[in-house]
């Protein structure tokens, strides 16, 4: 062990390295820990300096020591969440102690002091209140508290799901692998951040989540709609910070199994449809989830341990439904597609001296999906299985260097795998290798208007992402024209991804009508016809991603009153990536020597990286009367997100893997007679490249709002957003043809070059609205309201995208994907008579838009994704009428057969076929807990019932691919799958 002082020191030489050097990652440790602060006076409302504080945790009798300033204040900073006591005392005066003080994540309490003369008074406890309104607090943000993690009914058992009670938040950006919660600005896949213990917990190819942790590893966790202070770095929208537990004084633990079903579920929509037609029988679902967790001292008030272990296997089916049994009658219907998922955590904690913490934890996550996005027009064979493997290191150090100076360290080492396969085959997990078991269960791939089947390179495109992470963040105190509590970031993180990309030699077919297909059957397949595109791509290559990110800030929280909070604060922020490291000189990325003198036109990797990051913060907080009942907040800040690493991959491809594409090819041989190589020796290459001035994506938020308590535990938030995000990354062809499909394009020696540009764009304006009681007198709620609009250019619900049309990029402009104008979500729980907990949680959620895609390349691009004349993007459930009336005019247009029917004329389509994708769900917790003797021993049963009243919720996730959009298909406007009706869990839980 570091004997007193010597580690805190080595660390903060360290921090001051790091500082120097201007590195910091996604936020600083402080993002976790709170602050207890006060002022100490005599009776007589004078100050008393040289007060000593202790702040003792109630729960590992962990302590922390203060002495008040010559004005008599104190602060207590780095304080993780938890229940305190805190006990003042000066010779001559009575000891003064406060007992139950209630710190969430990321809060500050204020606990002002009276201390009486002895003999006048002897020593006085009293139970503290905690605030219901923060009155220093400058964002939008509120916390999701370890009694509504107990208590509210969670259906994935992932605490992250509760995010969703706050305002200004979805799920509608999310995949089923990746439990996720969007927040803020837009709400997109990858704009917002995910903390765990105040360090990263994004993965750096896409931006989602990285890692699940067990629920009973989740303390609380803090939701940022919209923050303002420069200690949050990476993030062009909110942030979810969560905090994990640790042992305390008494061991302690739980062991629980949740069980469902088919017994105990109702079919949903297309489930009962395909049993009362074809008389299928109820899918045979089943879900066990179990687990357990066990913490306690090591050495009492000193050393505590906290482990937890879970896991979830389920066996889960999909229902293909294509609206045309009559060509895929062998692929539709219910078909099983099990997953697992399991997860271990263990975390220790050590007070080392009454001026040092430390801890450290380890997370392990394994996880396999058969097919996290078949479904629908999607069959139960396509390019979705995926194991997932995840791990990380992560500790910190919280030092106390002075009574004004304190110091956090946090690291982390993490890795996470990425390797897909086809349903019902076990991925080889080993990178770089091509076993038959890899290679031979892959086919290609045959997309059609109405349906899609077949597994290719993208079910073999490995993925590794090893990360390491270490962050500082120093504040210093001072009492200069009112009270300063400076913030100083500094740390780096490289992030890495190194991927194996899988040749795509059986390629991929594009037919331009639905007609009959079952892959059982040769003759079925040597009668397909009218292809419209077809794909591939070889040989198998490997591409290494260097990633880093760096970045420093400073902040001020200004009181220059004593009422009156101002947050000022300049953040900066580099990546270095790019493919910076590339060299056109190198024969291995750029092997190619036909094209070679025409490279240097399009690449200056040594000069890439957007170097003029700066982001200015700046935030005010009113406690109008003093009272802390009544307070009004504004912020404004500027915010960058990370180009991920799957926006430059292409780079690396380009040259070494060859990329077919070809329209309108003959079939079942697309190269005429040639071989694959011969043909692509002759055909202009398609490639993909990186504007050289790309920039980060940018973000101006402002918000304003205020905060009235109404009573004790009551209090009522609203807050206006405005959010204005620039510079996202999209592709663009930037040699297209002119005259739609026949006409030459600039640089005949290419084909498509789509190029990375920042010229993305969303707006995003909310009114969010948050009624809460905290728990007291035996129930608790929380009722938010969402008012919204967002509109941009993305074509995708992630932070990138492509140019529809280059000729017409306009046509991209419409309701963002994921925009729901109006959002609903009600929650509480409540304690009963009998000892019995009833939880329920109400979600409504008005409808997103959809686009009405042409089902042929209508301008030569190569790629299938046109509107359709006469329509932009997201004019579906927006503007139906002028949707219908441009694609009912196209579908005329379209000779007989186009629609799949032989011989026949496509037909108008009814406004009665446009589904939408309103979303009622009510979930409902009931719990009742038996005792069996001895401290806090109990059993607690527990039923839950999700989508209690059985709405039908049609399904839009982004890779279940959500409405049918290509208008060629007669189930244009549909949505083919559906979420559950009434799904019952029956749980027992024992705890000790």
């Amino acid at each position: 062990m570091f004997p007193p002082g010597v580690l805190s020191r080595r660390l903060s030489q360290l921090a001051v390295l790091l500082l120097v050097s201007g590195m910091a990652v996604p936020a600083a440790g402080q993002a976790t820990s709170g602050v207890i602060a006060g002022t100490i006076t005599d009776a007589q409302s004078g100050v008393l300096p040289g007060v000593t504080l202790t702040l003792r945790n109630a729960e590992s009798g962990t302590t922390r020591m203060a002495v008040t300033e010559t004005d008599g204040r104190y602060r207590i900073g780095g304080v993780p969440p938890g229940t305190y006591d805190l006990k003042a005392e000066l010779a001559g005066f009575a000891p003064r102690e406060v007992k139950g003080m209630t710190l969430t994540i990321g809060a500050e309490l204020t606990s002002n002091l009276t201390l009486q003369l002895e003999g006048v008074q002897e020593s006085l406890t009293v139970t503290a209140q905690s605030p219901v309104v923060e009155t220093t607090k400058t964002d939008v943000s509120g916390v999701i508290s370890q009694q509504q993690i107990d208590t509210l009914p969670i259906a994935t058992r992932e605490p992250v799901a509760l995010a969703l009670l706050m305002p200004g938040t979805s799920q509608d950006a999310t995949r089923v692998r990746k439990f996720n919660a969007n927040v803020g600005a837009g709400a997109t896949t990858n704009a917002g951040s995910f903390l765990i213990d105040g360090v990263w917990n994004k993965e750096p190819c896409t931006g989602e989540p990285r890692q699940d942790f067990p629920q009973a590893a989740i303390r609380e966790f803090k939701v940022n709609v919209s923050q303002s202070t420069a200690e949050y770095g990476w993030t062009s929208s909110g942030a979810v910070t969560m905090e994990t537990k640790s042992g305390t004084n008494l061991f302690s633990g739980e062991a629980f199994e949740y069980y469902r079903s088919k017994a105990l579920n109702a079919m949903n929509e297309f489930e009962q449809l395909n049993h009362d037609t074809n008389g299928a029988p109820k899918p045979d679902y089943l879900r066990n989830q179990f687990g357990a967790s066990i913490g306690g001292p090591v050495i009492k008030d000193r050393i505590h341990f906290f482990v937890a272990a879970e896991r979830m296997k389920q066996d889960r089916y999909i229902t293909v439904n294509t609206g045309h049994p009559e060509f895929y009658g062998s692929l539709e219907g219910i078909w099983p597609v099990p997953d697992y998922n399991n997860m271990v955590f263990s975390r220790g904690d050590m007070q080392i001296n009454q001026n040092e913490n430390f801890f450290v934890r380890y997370a392990w996550q394994n996880a396999d999906y058969t097919c996290d996005a078949c479904g629908g027009t999607k069959a139960a064979f396509s390019n979705n299985g995926i194991l997932q493997p995840r791990r990380a290191w992560a500790g910190g150090l919280t030092s106390v260097l002075s009574s004004r100076v304190l110091n956090e360290v946090r690291f982390q080492w993490s890795f996470y795998g990425y390797y897909p396969h086809p349903p019902g085959v076990q991925a080889t997990a080993v990178m770089y290798q091509y076993p038959a078991a890899r290679t031979d269960p892959l086919t290609p791939i045959y997309n059609f208007p109405s349906l899609t089947w077949g597994a290719n390179g993208g079910a073999s495109l490995y993925v590794e992402q090893f990360a390491r992470e270490i962050s500082d963040a120093l504040s210093i105190n001072t009492n200069w024209h009112g009270s300063h509590n400076w913030k100083l970031g500094g740390a780096f993180a490289s992030l890495p991804t190194d991927d194996d990309v899988a040749s795509s030699a059986l390629g991929t077919w594009t037919f331009g009508v639905d007609q009959p297909f079952n892959p059982a059957n040769p003759a079925s397949i040597a009668a397909l016809h009218n292809p419209t595109l077809f794909t591939a791509s070889f040989p198998n290559i490997a591409r290494h991603l260097p990633n880093k990110y760096m970045s420093t800030y400073i902040q001020d929280e200004w009181r220059p009153v004593s009422n009156l909070t101002l947050n000022l604060g300049l953040r900066y922020q580099y990546q270095k990536g790019f493919n910076q490291q590339l060299n056109l000189n190198d024969p291995t990325m750029f092997p190619t020597t036909g094209t070679a003198t025409d490279l240097s036109r399009f690449y200056n990797f040594a000069n890439r990286g957007d170097k003029n990051n700066l982001g200015p913060r700046l935030g005010l907080a009113w406690n109008v009367d003093g009272s802390g009942k009544s307070v009004v907040r504004a912020a404004w800040g500027v915010y960058y997100n990370p180009v991920f690493t799957s926006d430059w991959r292409n780079e690396q491809t380009n040259y070494r893997q060859t990329a077919i594409s070809i329209s309108n090819p003959s079939y079942p041989d697309p190269y005429g007679g040639k071989s694959p190589s011969a043909f692509a020796s002759t055909a202009p290459q398609n490639i993909g490249i990186m504007d050289n001035n790309l920039q980060n994506p940018r973000s101006m938020a402002s918000t304003a709002g205020f905060s009235q308590s109404l009573s004790p535990t009551i209090a009522i938030h609203v807050d206006g957003v405005y959010t204005h995000t620039i510079e996202v990354p999209l592709l663009i062809d930037i040699n297209p043809r002119s005259g739609g499909t026949t006409g030459l394009r600039p640089l005949p020696q290419f084909g498509r070059i789509q190029q990375l540009q920042s010229r993305g764009e969303v707006k995003y304006s909310a009114l969010l609205v948050r009624l809460e009681k905290r728990y007291a007198n035996r129930y608790q709620y929380l009722v938010s309201y969402t008012l919204a609009k967002a509109d941009s250019n993305l074509n995708t619900l992630a932070l990138t995208g492509t140019v529809t049309d280059s000729g017409n990029p306009g046509a991209d402009w419409g309701p963002a994907a994921n925009d729901r104008r109006h959002s609903l979500v009600a929650s509480g729980s409540f304690l009963l008579p009998a000892g019995v907990t009833l939880g329920a949680v109400w979600s409504l959620r008005s409808t997103m838009p959809f686009s009405a895609v042409a089902g042929k390349d209508l301008n030569g691009d190569g790629l299938v994704t046109d509107y359709v004349p006469g329509t932009t993007r997201a004019m579906g459930n927006r503007d139906n009428t002028a949707m219908l009336a441009a694609v009912n005019a196209y579908r005329a247009t379209l000779p007989a057969g186009a629609c799949g029917t032989p011989g026949q004329l496509c037909g108008p389509i009814s406004a009665s076929q446009i589904d939408s994708n309103r979303y009622n769900d009510v979930d409902v917790r009931v719990s009742k807990a038996f005792s069996l003797g001895g401290h806090n021993r109990k059993i607690e049963l527990i039923a839950q019932v999700f989508n209690i009243f059985g709405t039908n919720n049609l399904l839009a996730s982004t890779d279940a691919g959500a409405w049918v959009t290509n208008v060629t298909s007669n189930s244009f406007g549909r949505i083919l799958q559906a979420n559950p009706r009434q799904q019952a869990e029956l749980g027992a839980r024992i705890v000790w």
